[in-house]
């Protein structure tokens, strides 16, 4: 039986007084209103609770119950290791409220938050692909949580002054006619949700304006809160948790430089970042790591001056290497470079492989399915089926209106590398080239 969000609250609040009142017994008294070391790391059991819990809220149907449990030890393994020697009851609490909207914000699914806008599972696919970014980047932030050191007065003042600007900037983006507005939110109502939501990403433990940036941080955060500003007051305040992740993402002060590869981010865990996610496609803002990056996928937009290779990923071809055109532009390129599997012909719709790659249509109408494809039976249905060219036009435009379709075109295929490497992938849409995700096995 899953148990109501106070009653969870209700158990925690209980769990933490009970902690308390043992160790007032024992003679041990809380300095400051701060718990003692051993109460806090009895918080970690609550968090993974309630973690789980809005997770199950969630409704994923790739979430078993096996799963979820499995996900419940690892959060609250992972929050053991560092016991909130600084947080006050109150604080906890504020923590454990803050988790539970996290959930809300960064695992999406729109389906059943907006069922009327949305198709059931609308955002399934792309959280499921992104399920290990998404609870690393909750782990790194809760991190950042449990182990936040008082703070001083420079930084309290240097917070104040950041949170000014940004107040002060927001109140200043201008709404737009034909501006977009959050779900559930009135036209006339944008500047009060924006204000609202402002305010509470300040008090917000999990947030990443909680705490004041470095002055170079702020200064690339500013630049790319300009950029925002452009496409109106809804955009603006929607780009925050992706612009603050930037800004936050190394020491150098280049704003062009503000979502490059490499990242100067501290981890509690042995791992590498890799990108960041702006947002959408069934997850909030988050890191992209390496350890989830065959799992994740690629995914491209593949044009007729590119070719994509299942190990080695993108590659396009410079203006100044252009000496040739069409497939004769390919093949010198692919010659000289011995690499890439696929390329696209825009200008019949065609994906064709490369090299002596094979390539067949996987009877899938989804990632779910498709992982339940054997790597053998990927392997026969190449051996059987295998061709090198395969036509995409089918496939929707790139732009467009998505949320209603309930059939849109899309489909999967199965390829095979001149190396014997398998992979599944996702044609998506085209218009001025092909998106796919590839998922090498």
């Amino acid at each position: 039986m899953r148990k109501s969000k106070s009653t969870l609250k209700a158990i925690s609040l209980l769990v933490v007084f009970l902690i308390c009142l043992f160790g007032k017994a024992c003679g041990v008294e809380p300095a400051d209103s701060k718990l003692p070391v051993s109460p806090n790391i009895q918080i970690s059991n609550v968090i993974a609770d309630r973690f789980v819990e809005a997770m199950q809220r969630r409704n994923y149907i790739f979430l078993t119950e096996d799963k979820l449990e499995s996900l419940r030890k690892e959060i609250r393994e992972f929050a053991a290791k560092y016991p909130p020697v600084q947080l006050s009851l109150t604080d906890q609490e504020v923590l454990l409220d803050a988790t539970d909207q996290y959930v809300q914000d960064y695992f999406l699914n729109r389906g059943l938050d907006y069922p009327g806008d949305f198709l059931p599972n609308y955002d399934m696919e792309g959280e499921y692909l992104k399920f290990g970014d998404c609870i690393n980047t909750f782990k790194w932030k809760l991190w950042l949580a449990l182990t936040r050191k008082p703070i001083t007065a420079a930084q309290l003042n240097q917070r104040k002054v950041q949170r000014n600007w940004l107040r002060e900037f927001i109140a200043g983006v201008p709404i737009r006619p034909g501006d977009g507005h959050p779900l559930g939110v009135a036209p006339g109502d944008v500047r009060a949700w924006a204000t609202a939501y402002l305010e509470r990403q300040f008090t917000d433990p999990l947030s990443l304006l909680y705490d004041p940036m470095t002055d170079g941080q702020f200064e690339v955060f500013k630049e790319l809160m300009e950029r925002s500003a452009a496409n109106g007051l809804y955009n603006a305040v929607s780009d925050i948790p992706v612009r603050v992740l930037g800004a936050r993402a190394h020491d150098h002060g280049d704003v062009e430089k503000a979502y490059a590869y490499p990242f100067d981010i501290e981890l509690p865990f042995e791992d590498e970042v890799r990108s960041i996610w702006g947002g959408g496609n069934g997850a909030g803002p988050h890191l992209a790591f390496a350890s989830n990056a065959k799992f994740r996928g690629q995914d491209v937009f593949l044009d007729n001056h590119c070719v994509f290779d299942l190990v080695r990923g993108l590659s396009r071809i410079a203006p100044a290497q252009q000496k040739a055109s069409g497939n004769t532009l390919i093949a010198n390129w692919v010659k000289e470079h011995n690499r890439g599997d696929i390329t696209y012909d825009d200008s019949n719709a065609t994906l064709i492989a490369l090299r002596g790659a094979k390539m067949a249509e996987l009877e899938v109408p989804n990632w779910f399915d498709a992982d339940r494809v054997s790597n053998n039976q990927l392997h026969k249905l190449v051996e059987a089926k295998g061709q090198t060219t395969i036509s995409v036009k089918r496939l929707p435009p790139m732009n467009g209106p998505r949320r209603v379709r309930e059939n849109e075109p899309r489909f999967f295929i199965a390829i095979q590398n001149p190396g014997g490497q398998i992979a599944a992938m996702d044609l998506r849409s085209r218009e001025f080239g092909l998106y796919l995700i590839s998922r090498l096995r």
